[in-house]
C-alpha cells in the first residue's frame, strides 16, 4: 500500500526535535516506506536526505538482516542404516550375518545419495491422469514421473520384494527385508505403497498356491530383474468405502466359455492403480444371475493390467 515517506524523530531533552541521524557520521536505522515515484513529480525533501544518507554510507539500510548474513542450513541426510543404533543393535542380536550387514550399509549409501533425490522428485511431480489423447480416444494414461519408475527398476534390482521370497536367511528373511524397506521408506516418495500392495499379492498367490495362470505373474512379482518385475494392485473397496467389503461389494463376475470370468463394476479405492496386475474381488453370478450376498459370496479375481495395439486399456477405465 503506497504511503509517504516516514522518517522516526526523537525529542532529546531541553531542545527541538531532531532527526535520528543528526551528529552521527553513519545513519541509524530508520524506517521508511517504498514508493514509486510518480511522473513529473518532484521529490520531497526526505527523499533526498534518505537516498543521500543511504549512497555516503555505502549501503542501503535494509540491504541485509543486523545479525548478519546467517542461513539455516539445508539438513544433510547420512547413511540411515549407520545413523539408526536402534536397528543395527536389533540386527547385532538376531542377524548378524556379514551379508546382510553389508548389503543394507551399501543401500543406506545409495538412499543418502541417489534413492533421496528420486523419491523428491516423485513428491515433487505428482502422477496425472489423462483421459483423452490429442484426437480425443479414450486412453486413461495415469502419467508418472522418471523418478518413479527409477523407483521400480531399483526395487527389483535390490530385492525388496525378493528377499522375503528367496529364504536366503531362513525364518529370519522377513526381518532383513523389513530392515531394508524400513531404511528405504522415508525416501521412497511413496514408493512402499505398490510395493506392499506387491508383496501381499505375492503372498496371497502363494498361500492359494502357485498354479496356472497365476505362476508367471507369481514369477515377476518376486523377480529381481527391472524388465520383468511387475507390481501388483489390490482393488477391493468401491463406492461404498470402507473395509466392510462383505456388504458393499456390487461388482459381479460372469463365468465365460474358456472357464475365465468378466468382471462389470465399480471400483472406488484401487491401490496402484498403474500396476501391472491386480487382486480384486466379485460376487460370482449364477446360471439366473443371482450372487450370495455378505462375504460367504465374494471370491478373489486375478487380471492382468494391459493396453491393446490402440493404447487403450483393455476392459477398464480410470
Amino acid at each position: 500500500m503506497a504511503a509517504s515517506p516516514a522518517i522516526l524523530s526523537r525529542r532529546a531533552a531541553g531542545s527541538s526535535c531532531c532527526r535520528l541521524w543528526c551528529g552521527v557520521t553513519r545513519p541509524l536505522v530508520h524506517i521508511r516506506s517504498a514508493r514509486a515515484t510518480e511522473p513529473g513529480a518532484r521529490k520531497r525533501d526526505e527523499e533526498h536526505l534518505w537516498e543521500a544518507a543511504s549512497d555516503a554510507a555505502g549501503y542501503l539500510p535494509f540491504s541485509r538482516a543486523s545479525m548478519g548474513s546467517f542461513f539455516q542450513g539445508q539438513p544433510v541426510l547420512k547413511n540411515p542404516f549407520l545413523e539408526d543404533a536402534l536397528l543395527r543393535g536389533y540386527l547385532k542380536r538376531h542377524l548378524p550375518q556379514e551379508a546382510v550387514w553389508f548389503d543394507l550399509n551399501a543401500f543406506g549409501e545409495r538412499v543418502a545419495k541417489e534413492i533421496d533425490i528420486w523419491g523428491r522428485e516423485c513428491e515433487l511431480n505428482l502422477p496425472r491422469l489423462v483421459h483423452f489423447d490429442p484426437w480425443g480416444q479414450r486412453v486413461d494414461h495415469i502419467v508418472t514421473s522418471a523418478a518413479w519408475k527409477r523407483l521400480k527398476d531399483l526395487s527389483a534390482q535390490e530385492g525388496l520384494v525378493a528377499i522375503g521370497y528367496e529364504k536366503s536367511f531362513g525364518e529370519w528373511s522377513r526381518v532383513y527385508q523389513m530392515s531394508k524397506l524400513y531404511i528405504f521408506s522415508p525416501s521412497s516418495g511413496l514408493y512402499t505403497c505398490p510395493l506392499a500392495m506387491t508383496d501381499g499379492a505375492a503372498k496371497v498367490i502363494q498361500s492359494t498356491g502357485v498354479s496356472l495362470p497365476v505362476e508367471e505373474a507369481y514369477g515377476r512379482l518376486i523377480s529381481r530383474q527391472p524388465e520383468r518385475f511387475w507390481t501388483s494392485g489390490q482393488w477391493m473397496t468401491e463406492r461404498q468405502g470402507g473395509s466392510d467389503v462383505g456388504t458393499g461389494m456390487e461388482t459381479v463376475a460372469v463365468h465365460q466359455t474358456d472357464g475365465s470370468y468378466k468382471l462389470h463394476g465399480f471400483k472406488w479405492f484401487t491401490s496402484a492403480t498403474d500396476a501391472d496386475m491386480t487382486l480384486t474381488l466379485a460376487r460370482v453370478q449364477d446360471k439366473s444371475g443371482s450372487t450370495t450376498p455378505g462375504s460367504r459370496g465374494l471370491s478373489l479375481f486375478y487380471a492382468e493390467v494391459s493396453r491393446g495395439e490402440d493404447g487403450r486399456l483393455r476392459g477398464i477405465e480410470v
